[in-house]
């Protein structure tokens, strides 16, 4: 693996980051969306069986919400069942644009509490979380301050977002999952803009195993891509391995550097995958995302996006922006020189 972080790329992080921090009133809208206050997600299953469908479609409309659909309130139990259901909800199906796919959670409670946050955190509009004792589902939403939040479809709980232990839903019961795999509708309402398009990411990685890289990066009409850079930090935010390309093409393959990023020789531990991308313009695109190494099953995303994903650590930066401009920058800076020192 190579270990060292070349300087071009501890250059570029910084310029990134202060880029955020001057332009902040121009986040992308995604960034400012709280799904945390229910503007209408949330619903009951119609009838007995359908938690599963129900849980669903929930996820489907707070993720066209996202994507700034205007009718993701018509996404409903009813609608999504033509595509989703074949006498329970099949583990891979497409609805509008937006590809649902199926995975499956370690047997040990704190890995499985681990790979829930992190996914969680790689999808806003949450998860369908499956509990086989029950057995039932619900909508996963979020992990806030130590807690994790649901939205039930169960007629005898508590409607709207609630804590999960007030569900009948329990993290040691639940065994697998749903979740948005690829979403179309960001990259198709702005398809001039710098993208990723089909990237995969990793969420669980089984040691020894690794990951293919696949997906594109793309320019916008008329420009190029000068570089692209991939990197795996370690939990204590501290470089294990690095990746460069300068395409000098308005594509780019992420296949051209999967033998450099080899996600099978990493050991078990937590880890942060990051991606930046820059044009001809001097436009950058950044993409972070946490995953684990673990004997768990493995699970993969893919991530389509015409705008700065909400990774957590750039988040994390932008809040302590709005808290405070100063210490915000001081914190910022700190933690991209940590990363290389």
């Amino acid at each position: 693996m190579n270990t060292a972080a070349p300087s071009h790329f501890r250059k570029k992080l910084l310029s990134l980051v202060l880029t955020l921090v001057v332009m902040l009133t121009c986040l992308p809208a995604a960034l400012a969306v709280d799904l945390n206050v229910d503007a209408g997600f949330y619903f009951k299953q119609s009838r007995g069986g359908t938690c599963t469908l129900a849980s669903a479609a929930m996820m489907l409309r707070r993720r066209a919400y996202l994507d700034g659909l205007t009718d993701w309130t018509a996404v409903t139990e009813n609608s999504v069942r033509s595509t989703a259901w074949a006498n329970g909800l099949s583990h891979s199906f497409t609805y509008k644009e937006m590809q649902v796919g199926y995975g499956t959670l370690p047997s040990r409670k704190q890995e499985k509490i681990q790979t829930l946050i992190t996914l969680l955190s790689q999808h806003p509009e949450g998860i369908v979380l499956y509990d086989r004792r029950q057995p039932h589902a619900l909508l996963l939403t979020d992990y806030t301050n130590g807690t994790f939040y649901c939205s039930d479809p169960a007629g005898n709980i508590s409607s709207g977002r609630i804590p999960l232990e007030n569900s009948s839903v329990s993290i040691n019961g639940s065994s697998c999952y749903w979740y948005v795999a690829s979403d179309h509708n960001a990259v198709e309402s702005s398809p001039d803009s710098l993208r990723l398009e089909g990237m995969s990411y990793p969420i669980n990685i089984h040691a020894g195993k690794g990951m293919a890289m696949t997906g594109t990066a793309n320019a916008a009409l008329g420009m190029t891509l000068t570089d692209v850079q991939v990197a795996v930090l370690d939990e204590n935010d501290q470089t294990v391995v690095t990746a460069q390309a300068s395409p000098n093409a308005a594509g780019f393959s992420f296949k051209t550097l999967d033998s450099e990023i080899r996600f099978g020789e990493l050991p078990a531990g937590s880890y942060t995958y990051m991606v930046i991308v820059t044009d001809s313009n001097g436009d950058n695109l950044c993409f972070t995302s946490d995953f684990t190494v673990s004997d768990g099953s493995a699970s993969t995303g893919t991530y389509w996006s015409v705008k700065d994903t909400e990774g957590a650590k750039l988040l994390d930066s932008i809040q302590e922006v709005q808290d405070s401009f100063t210490s915000a920058t001081e914190s910022t800076l700190g933690w991209l020189e940590s990363l290389f020192h």
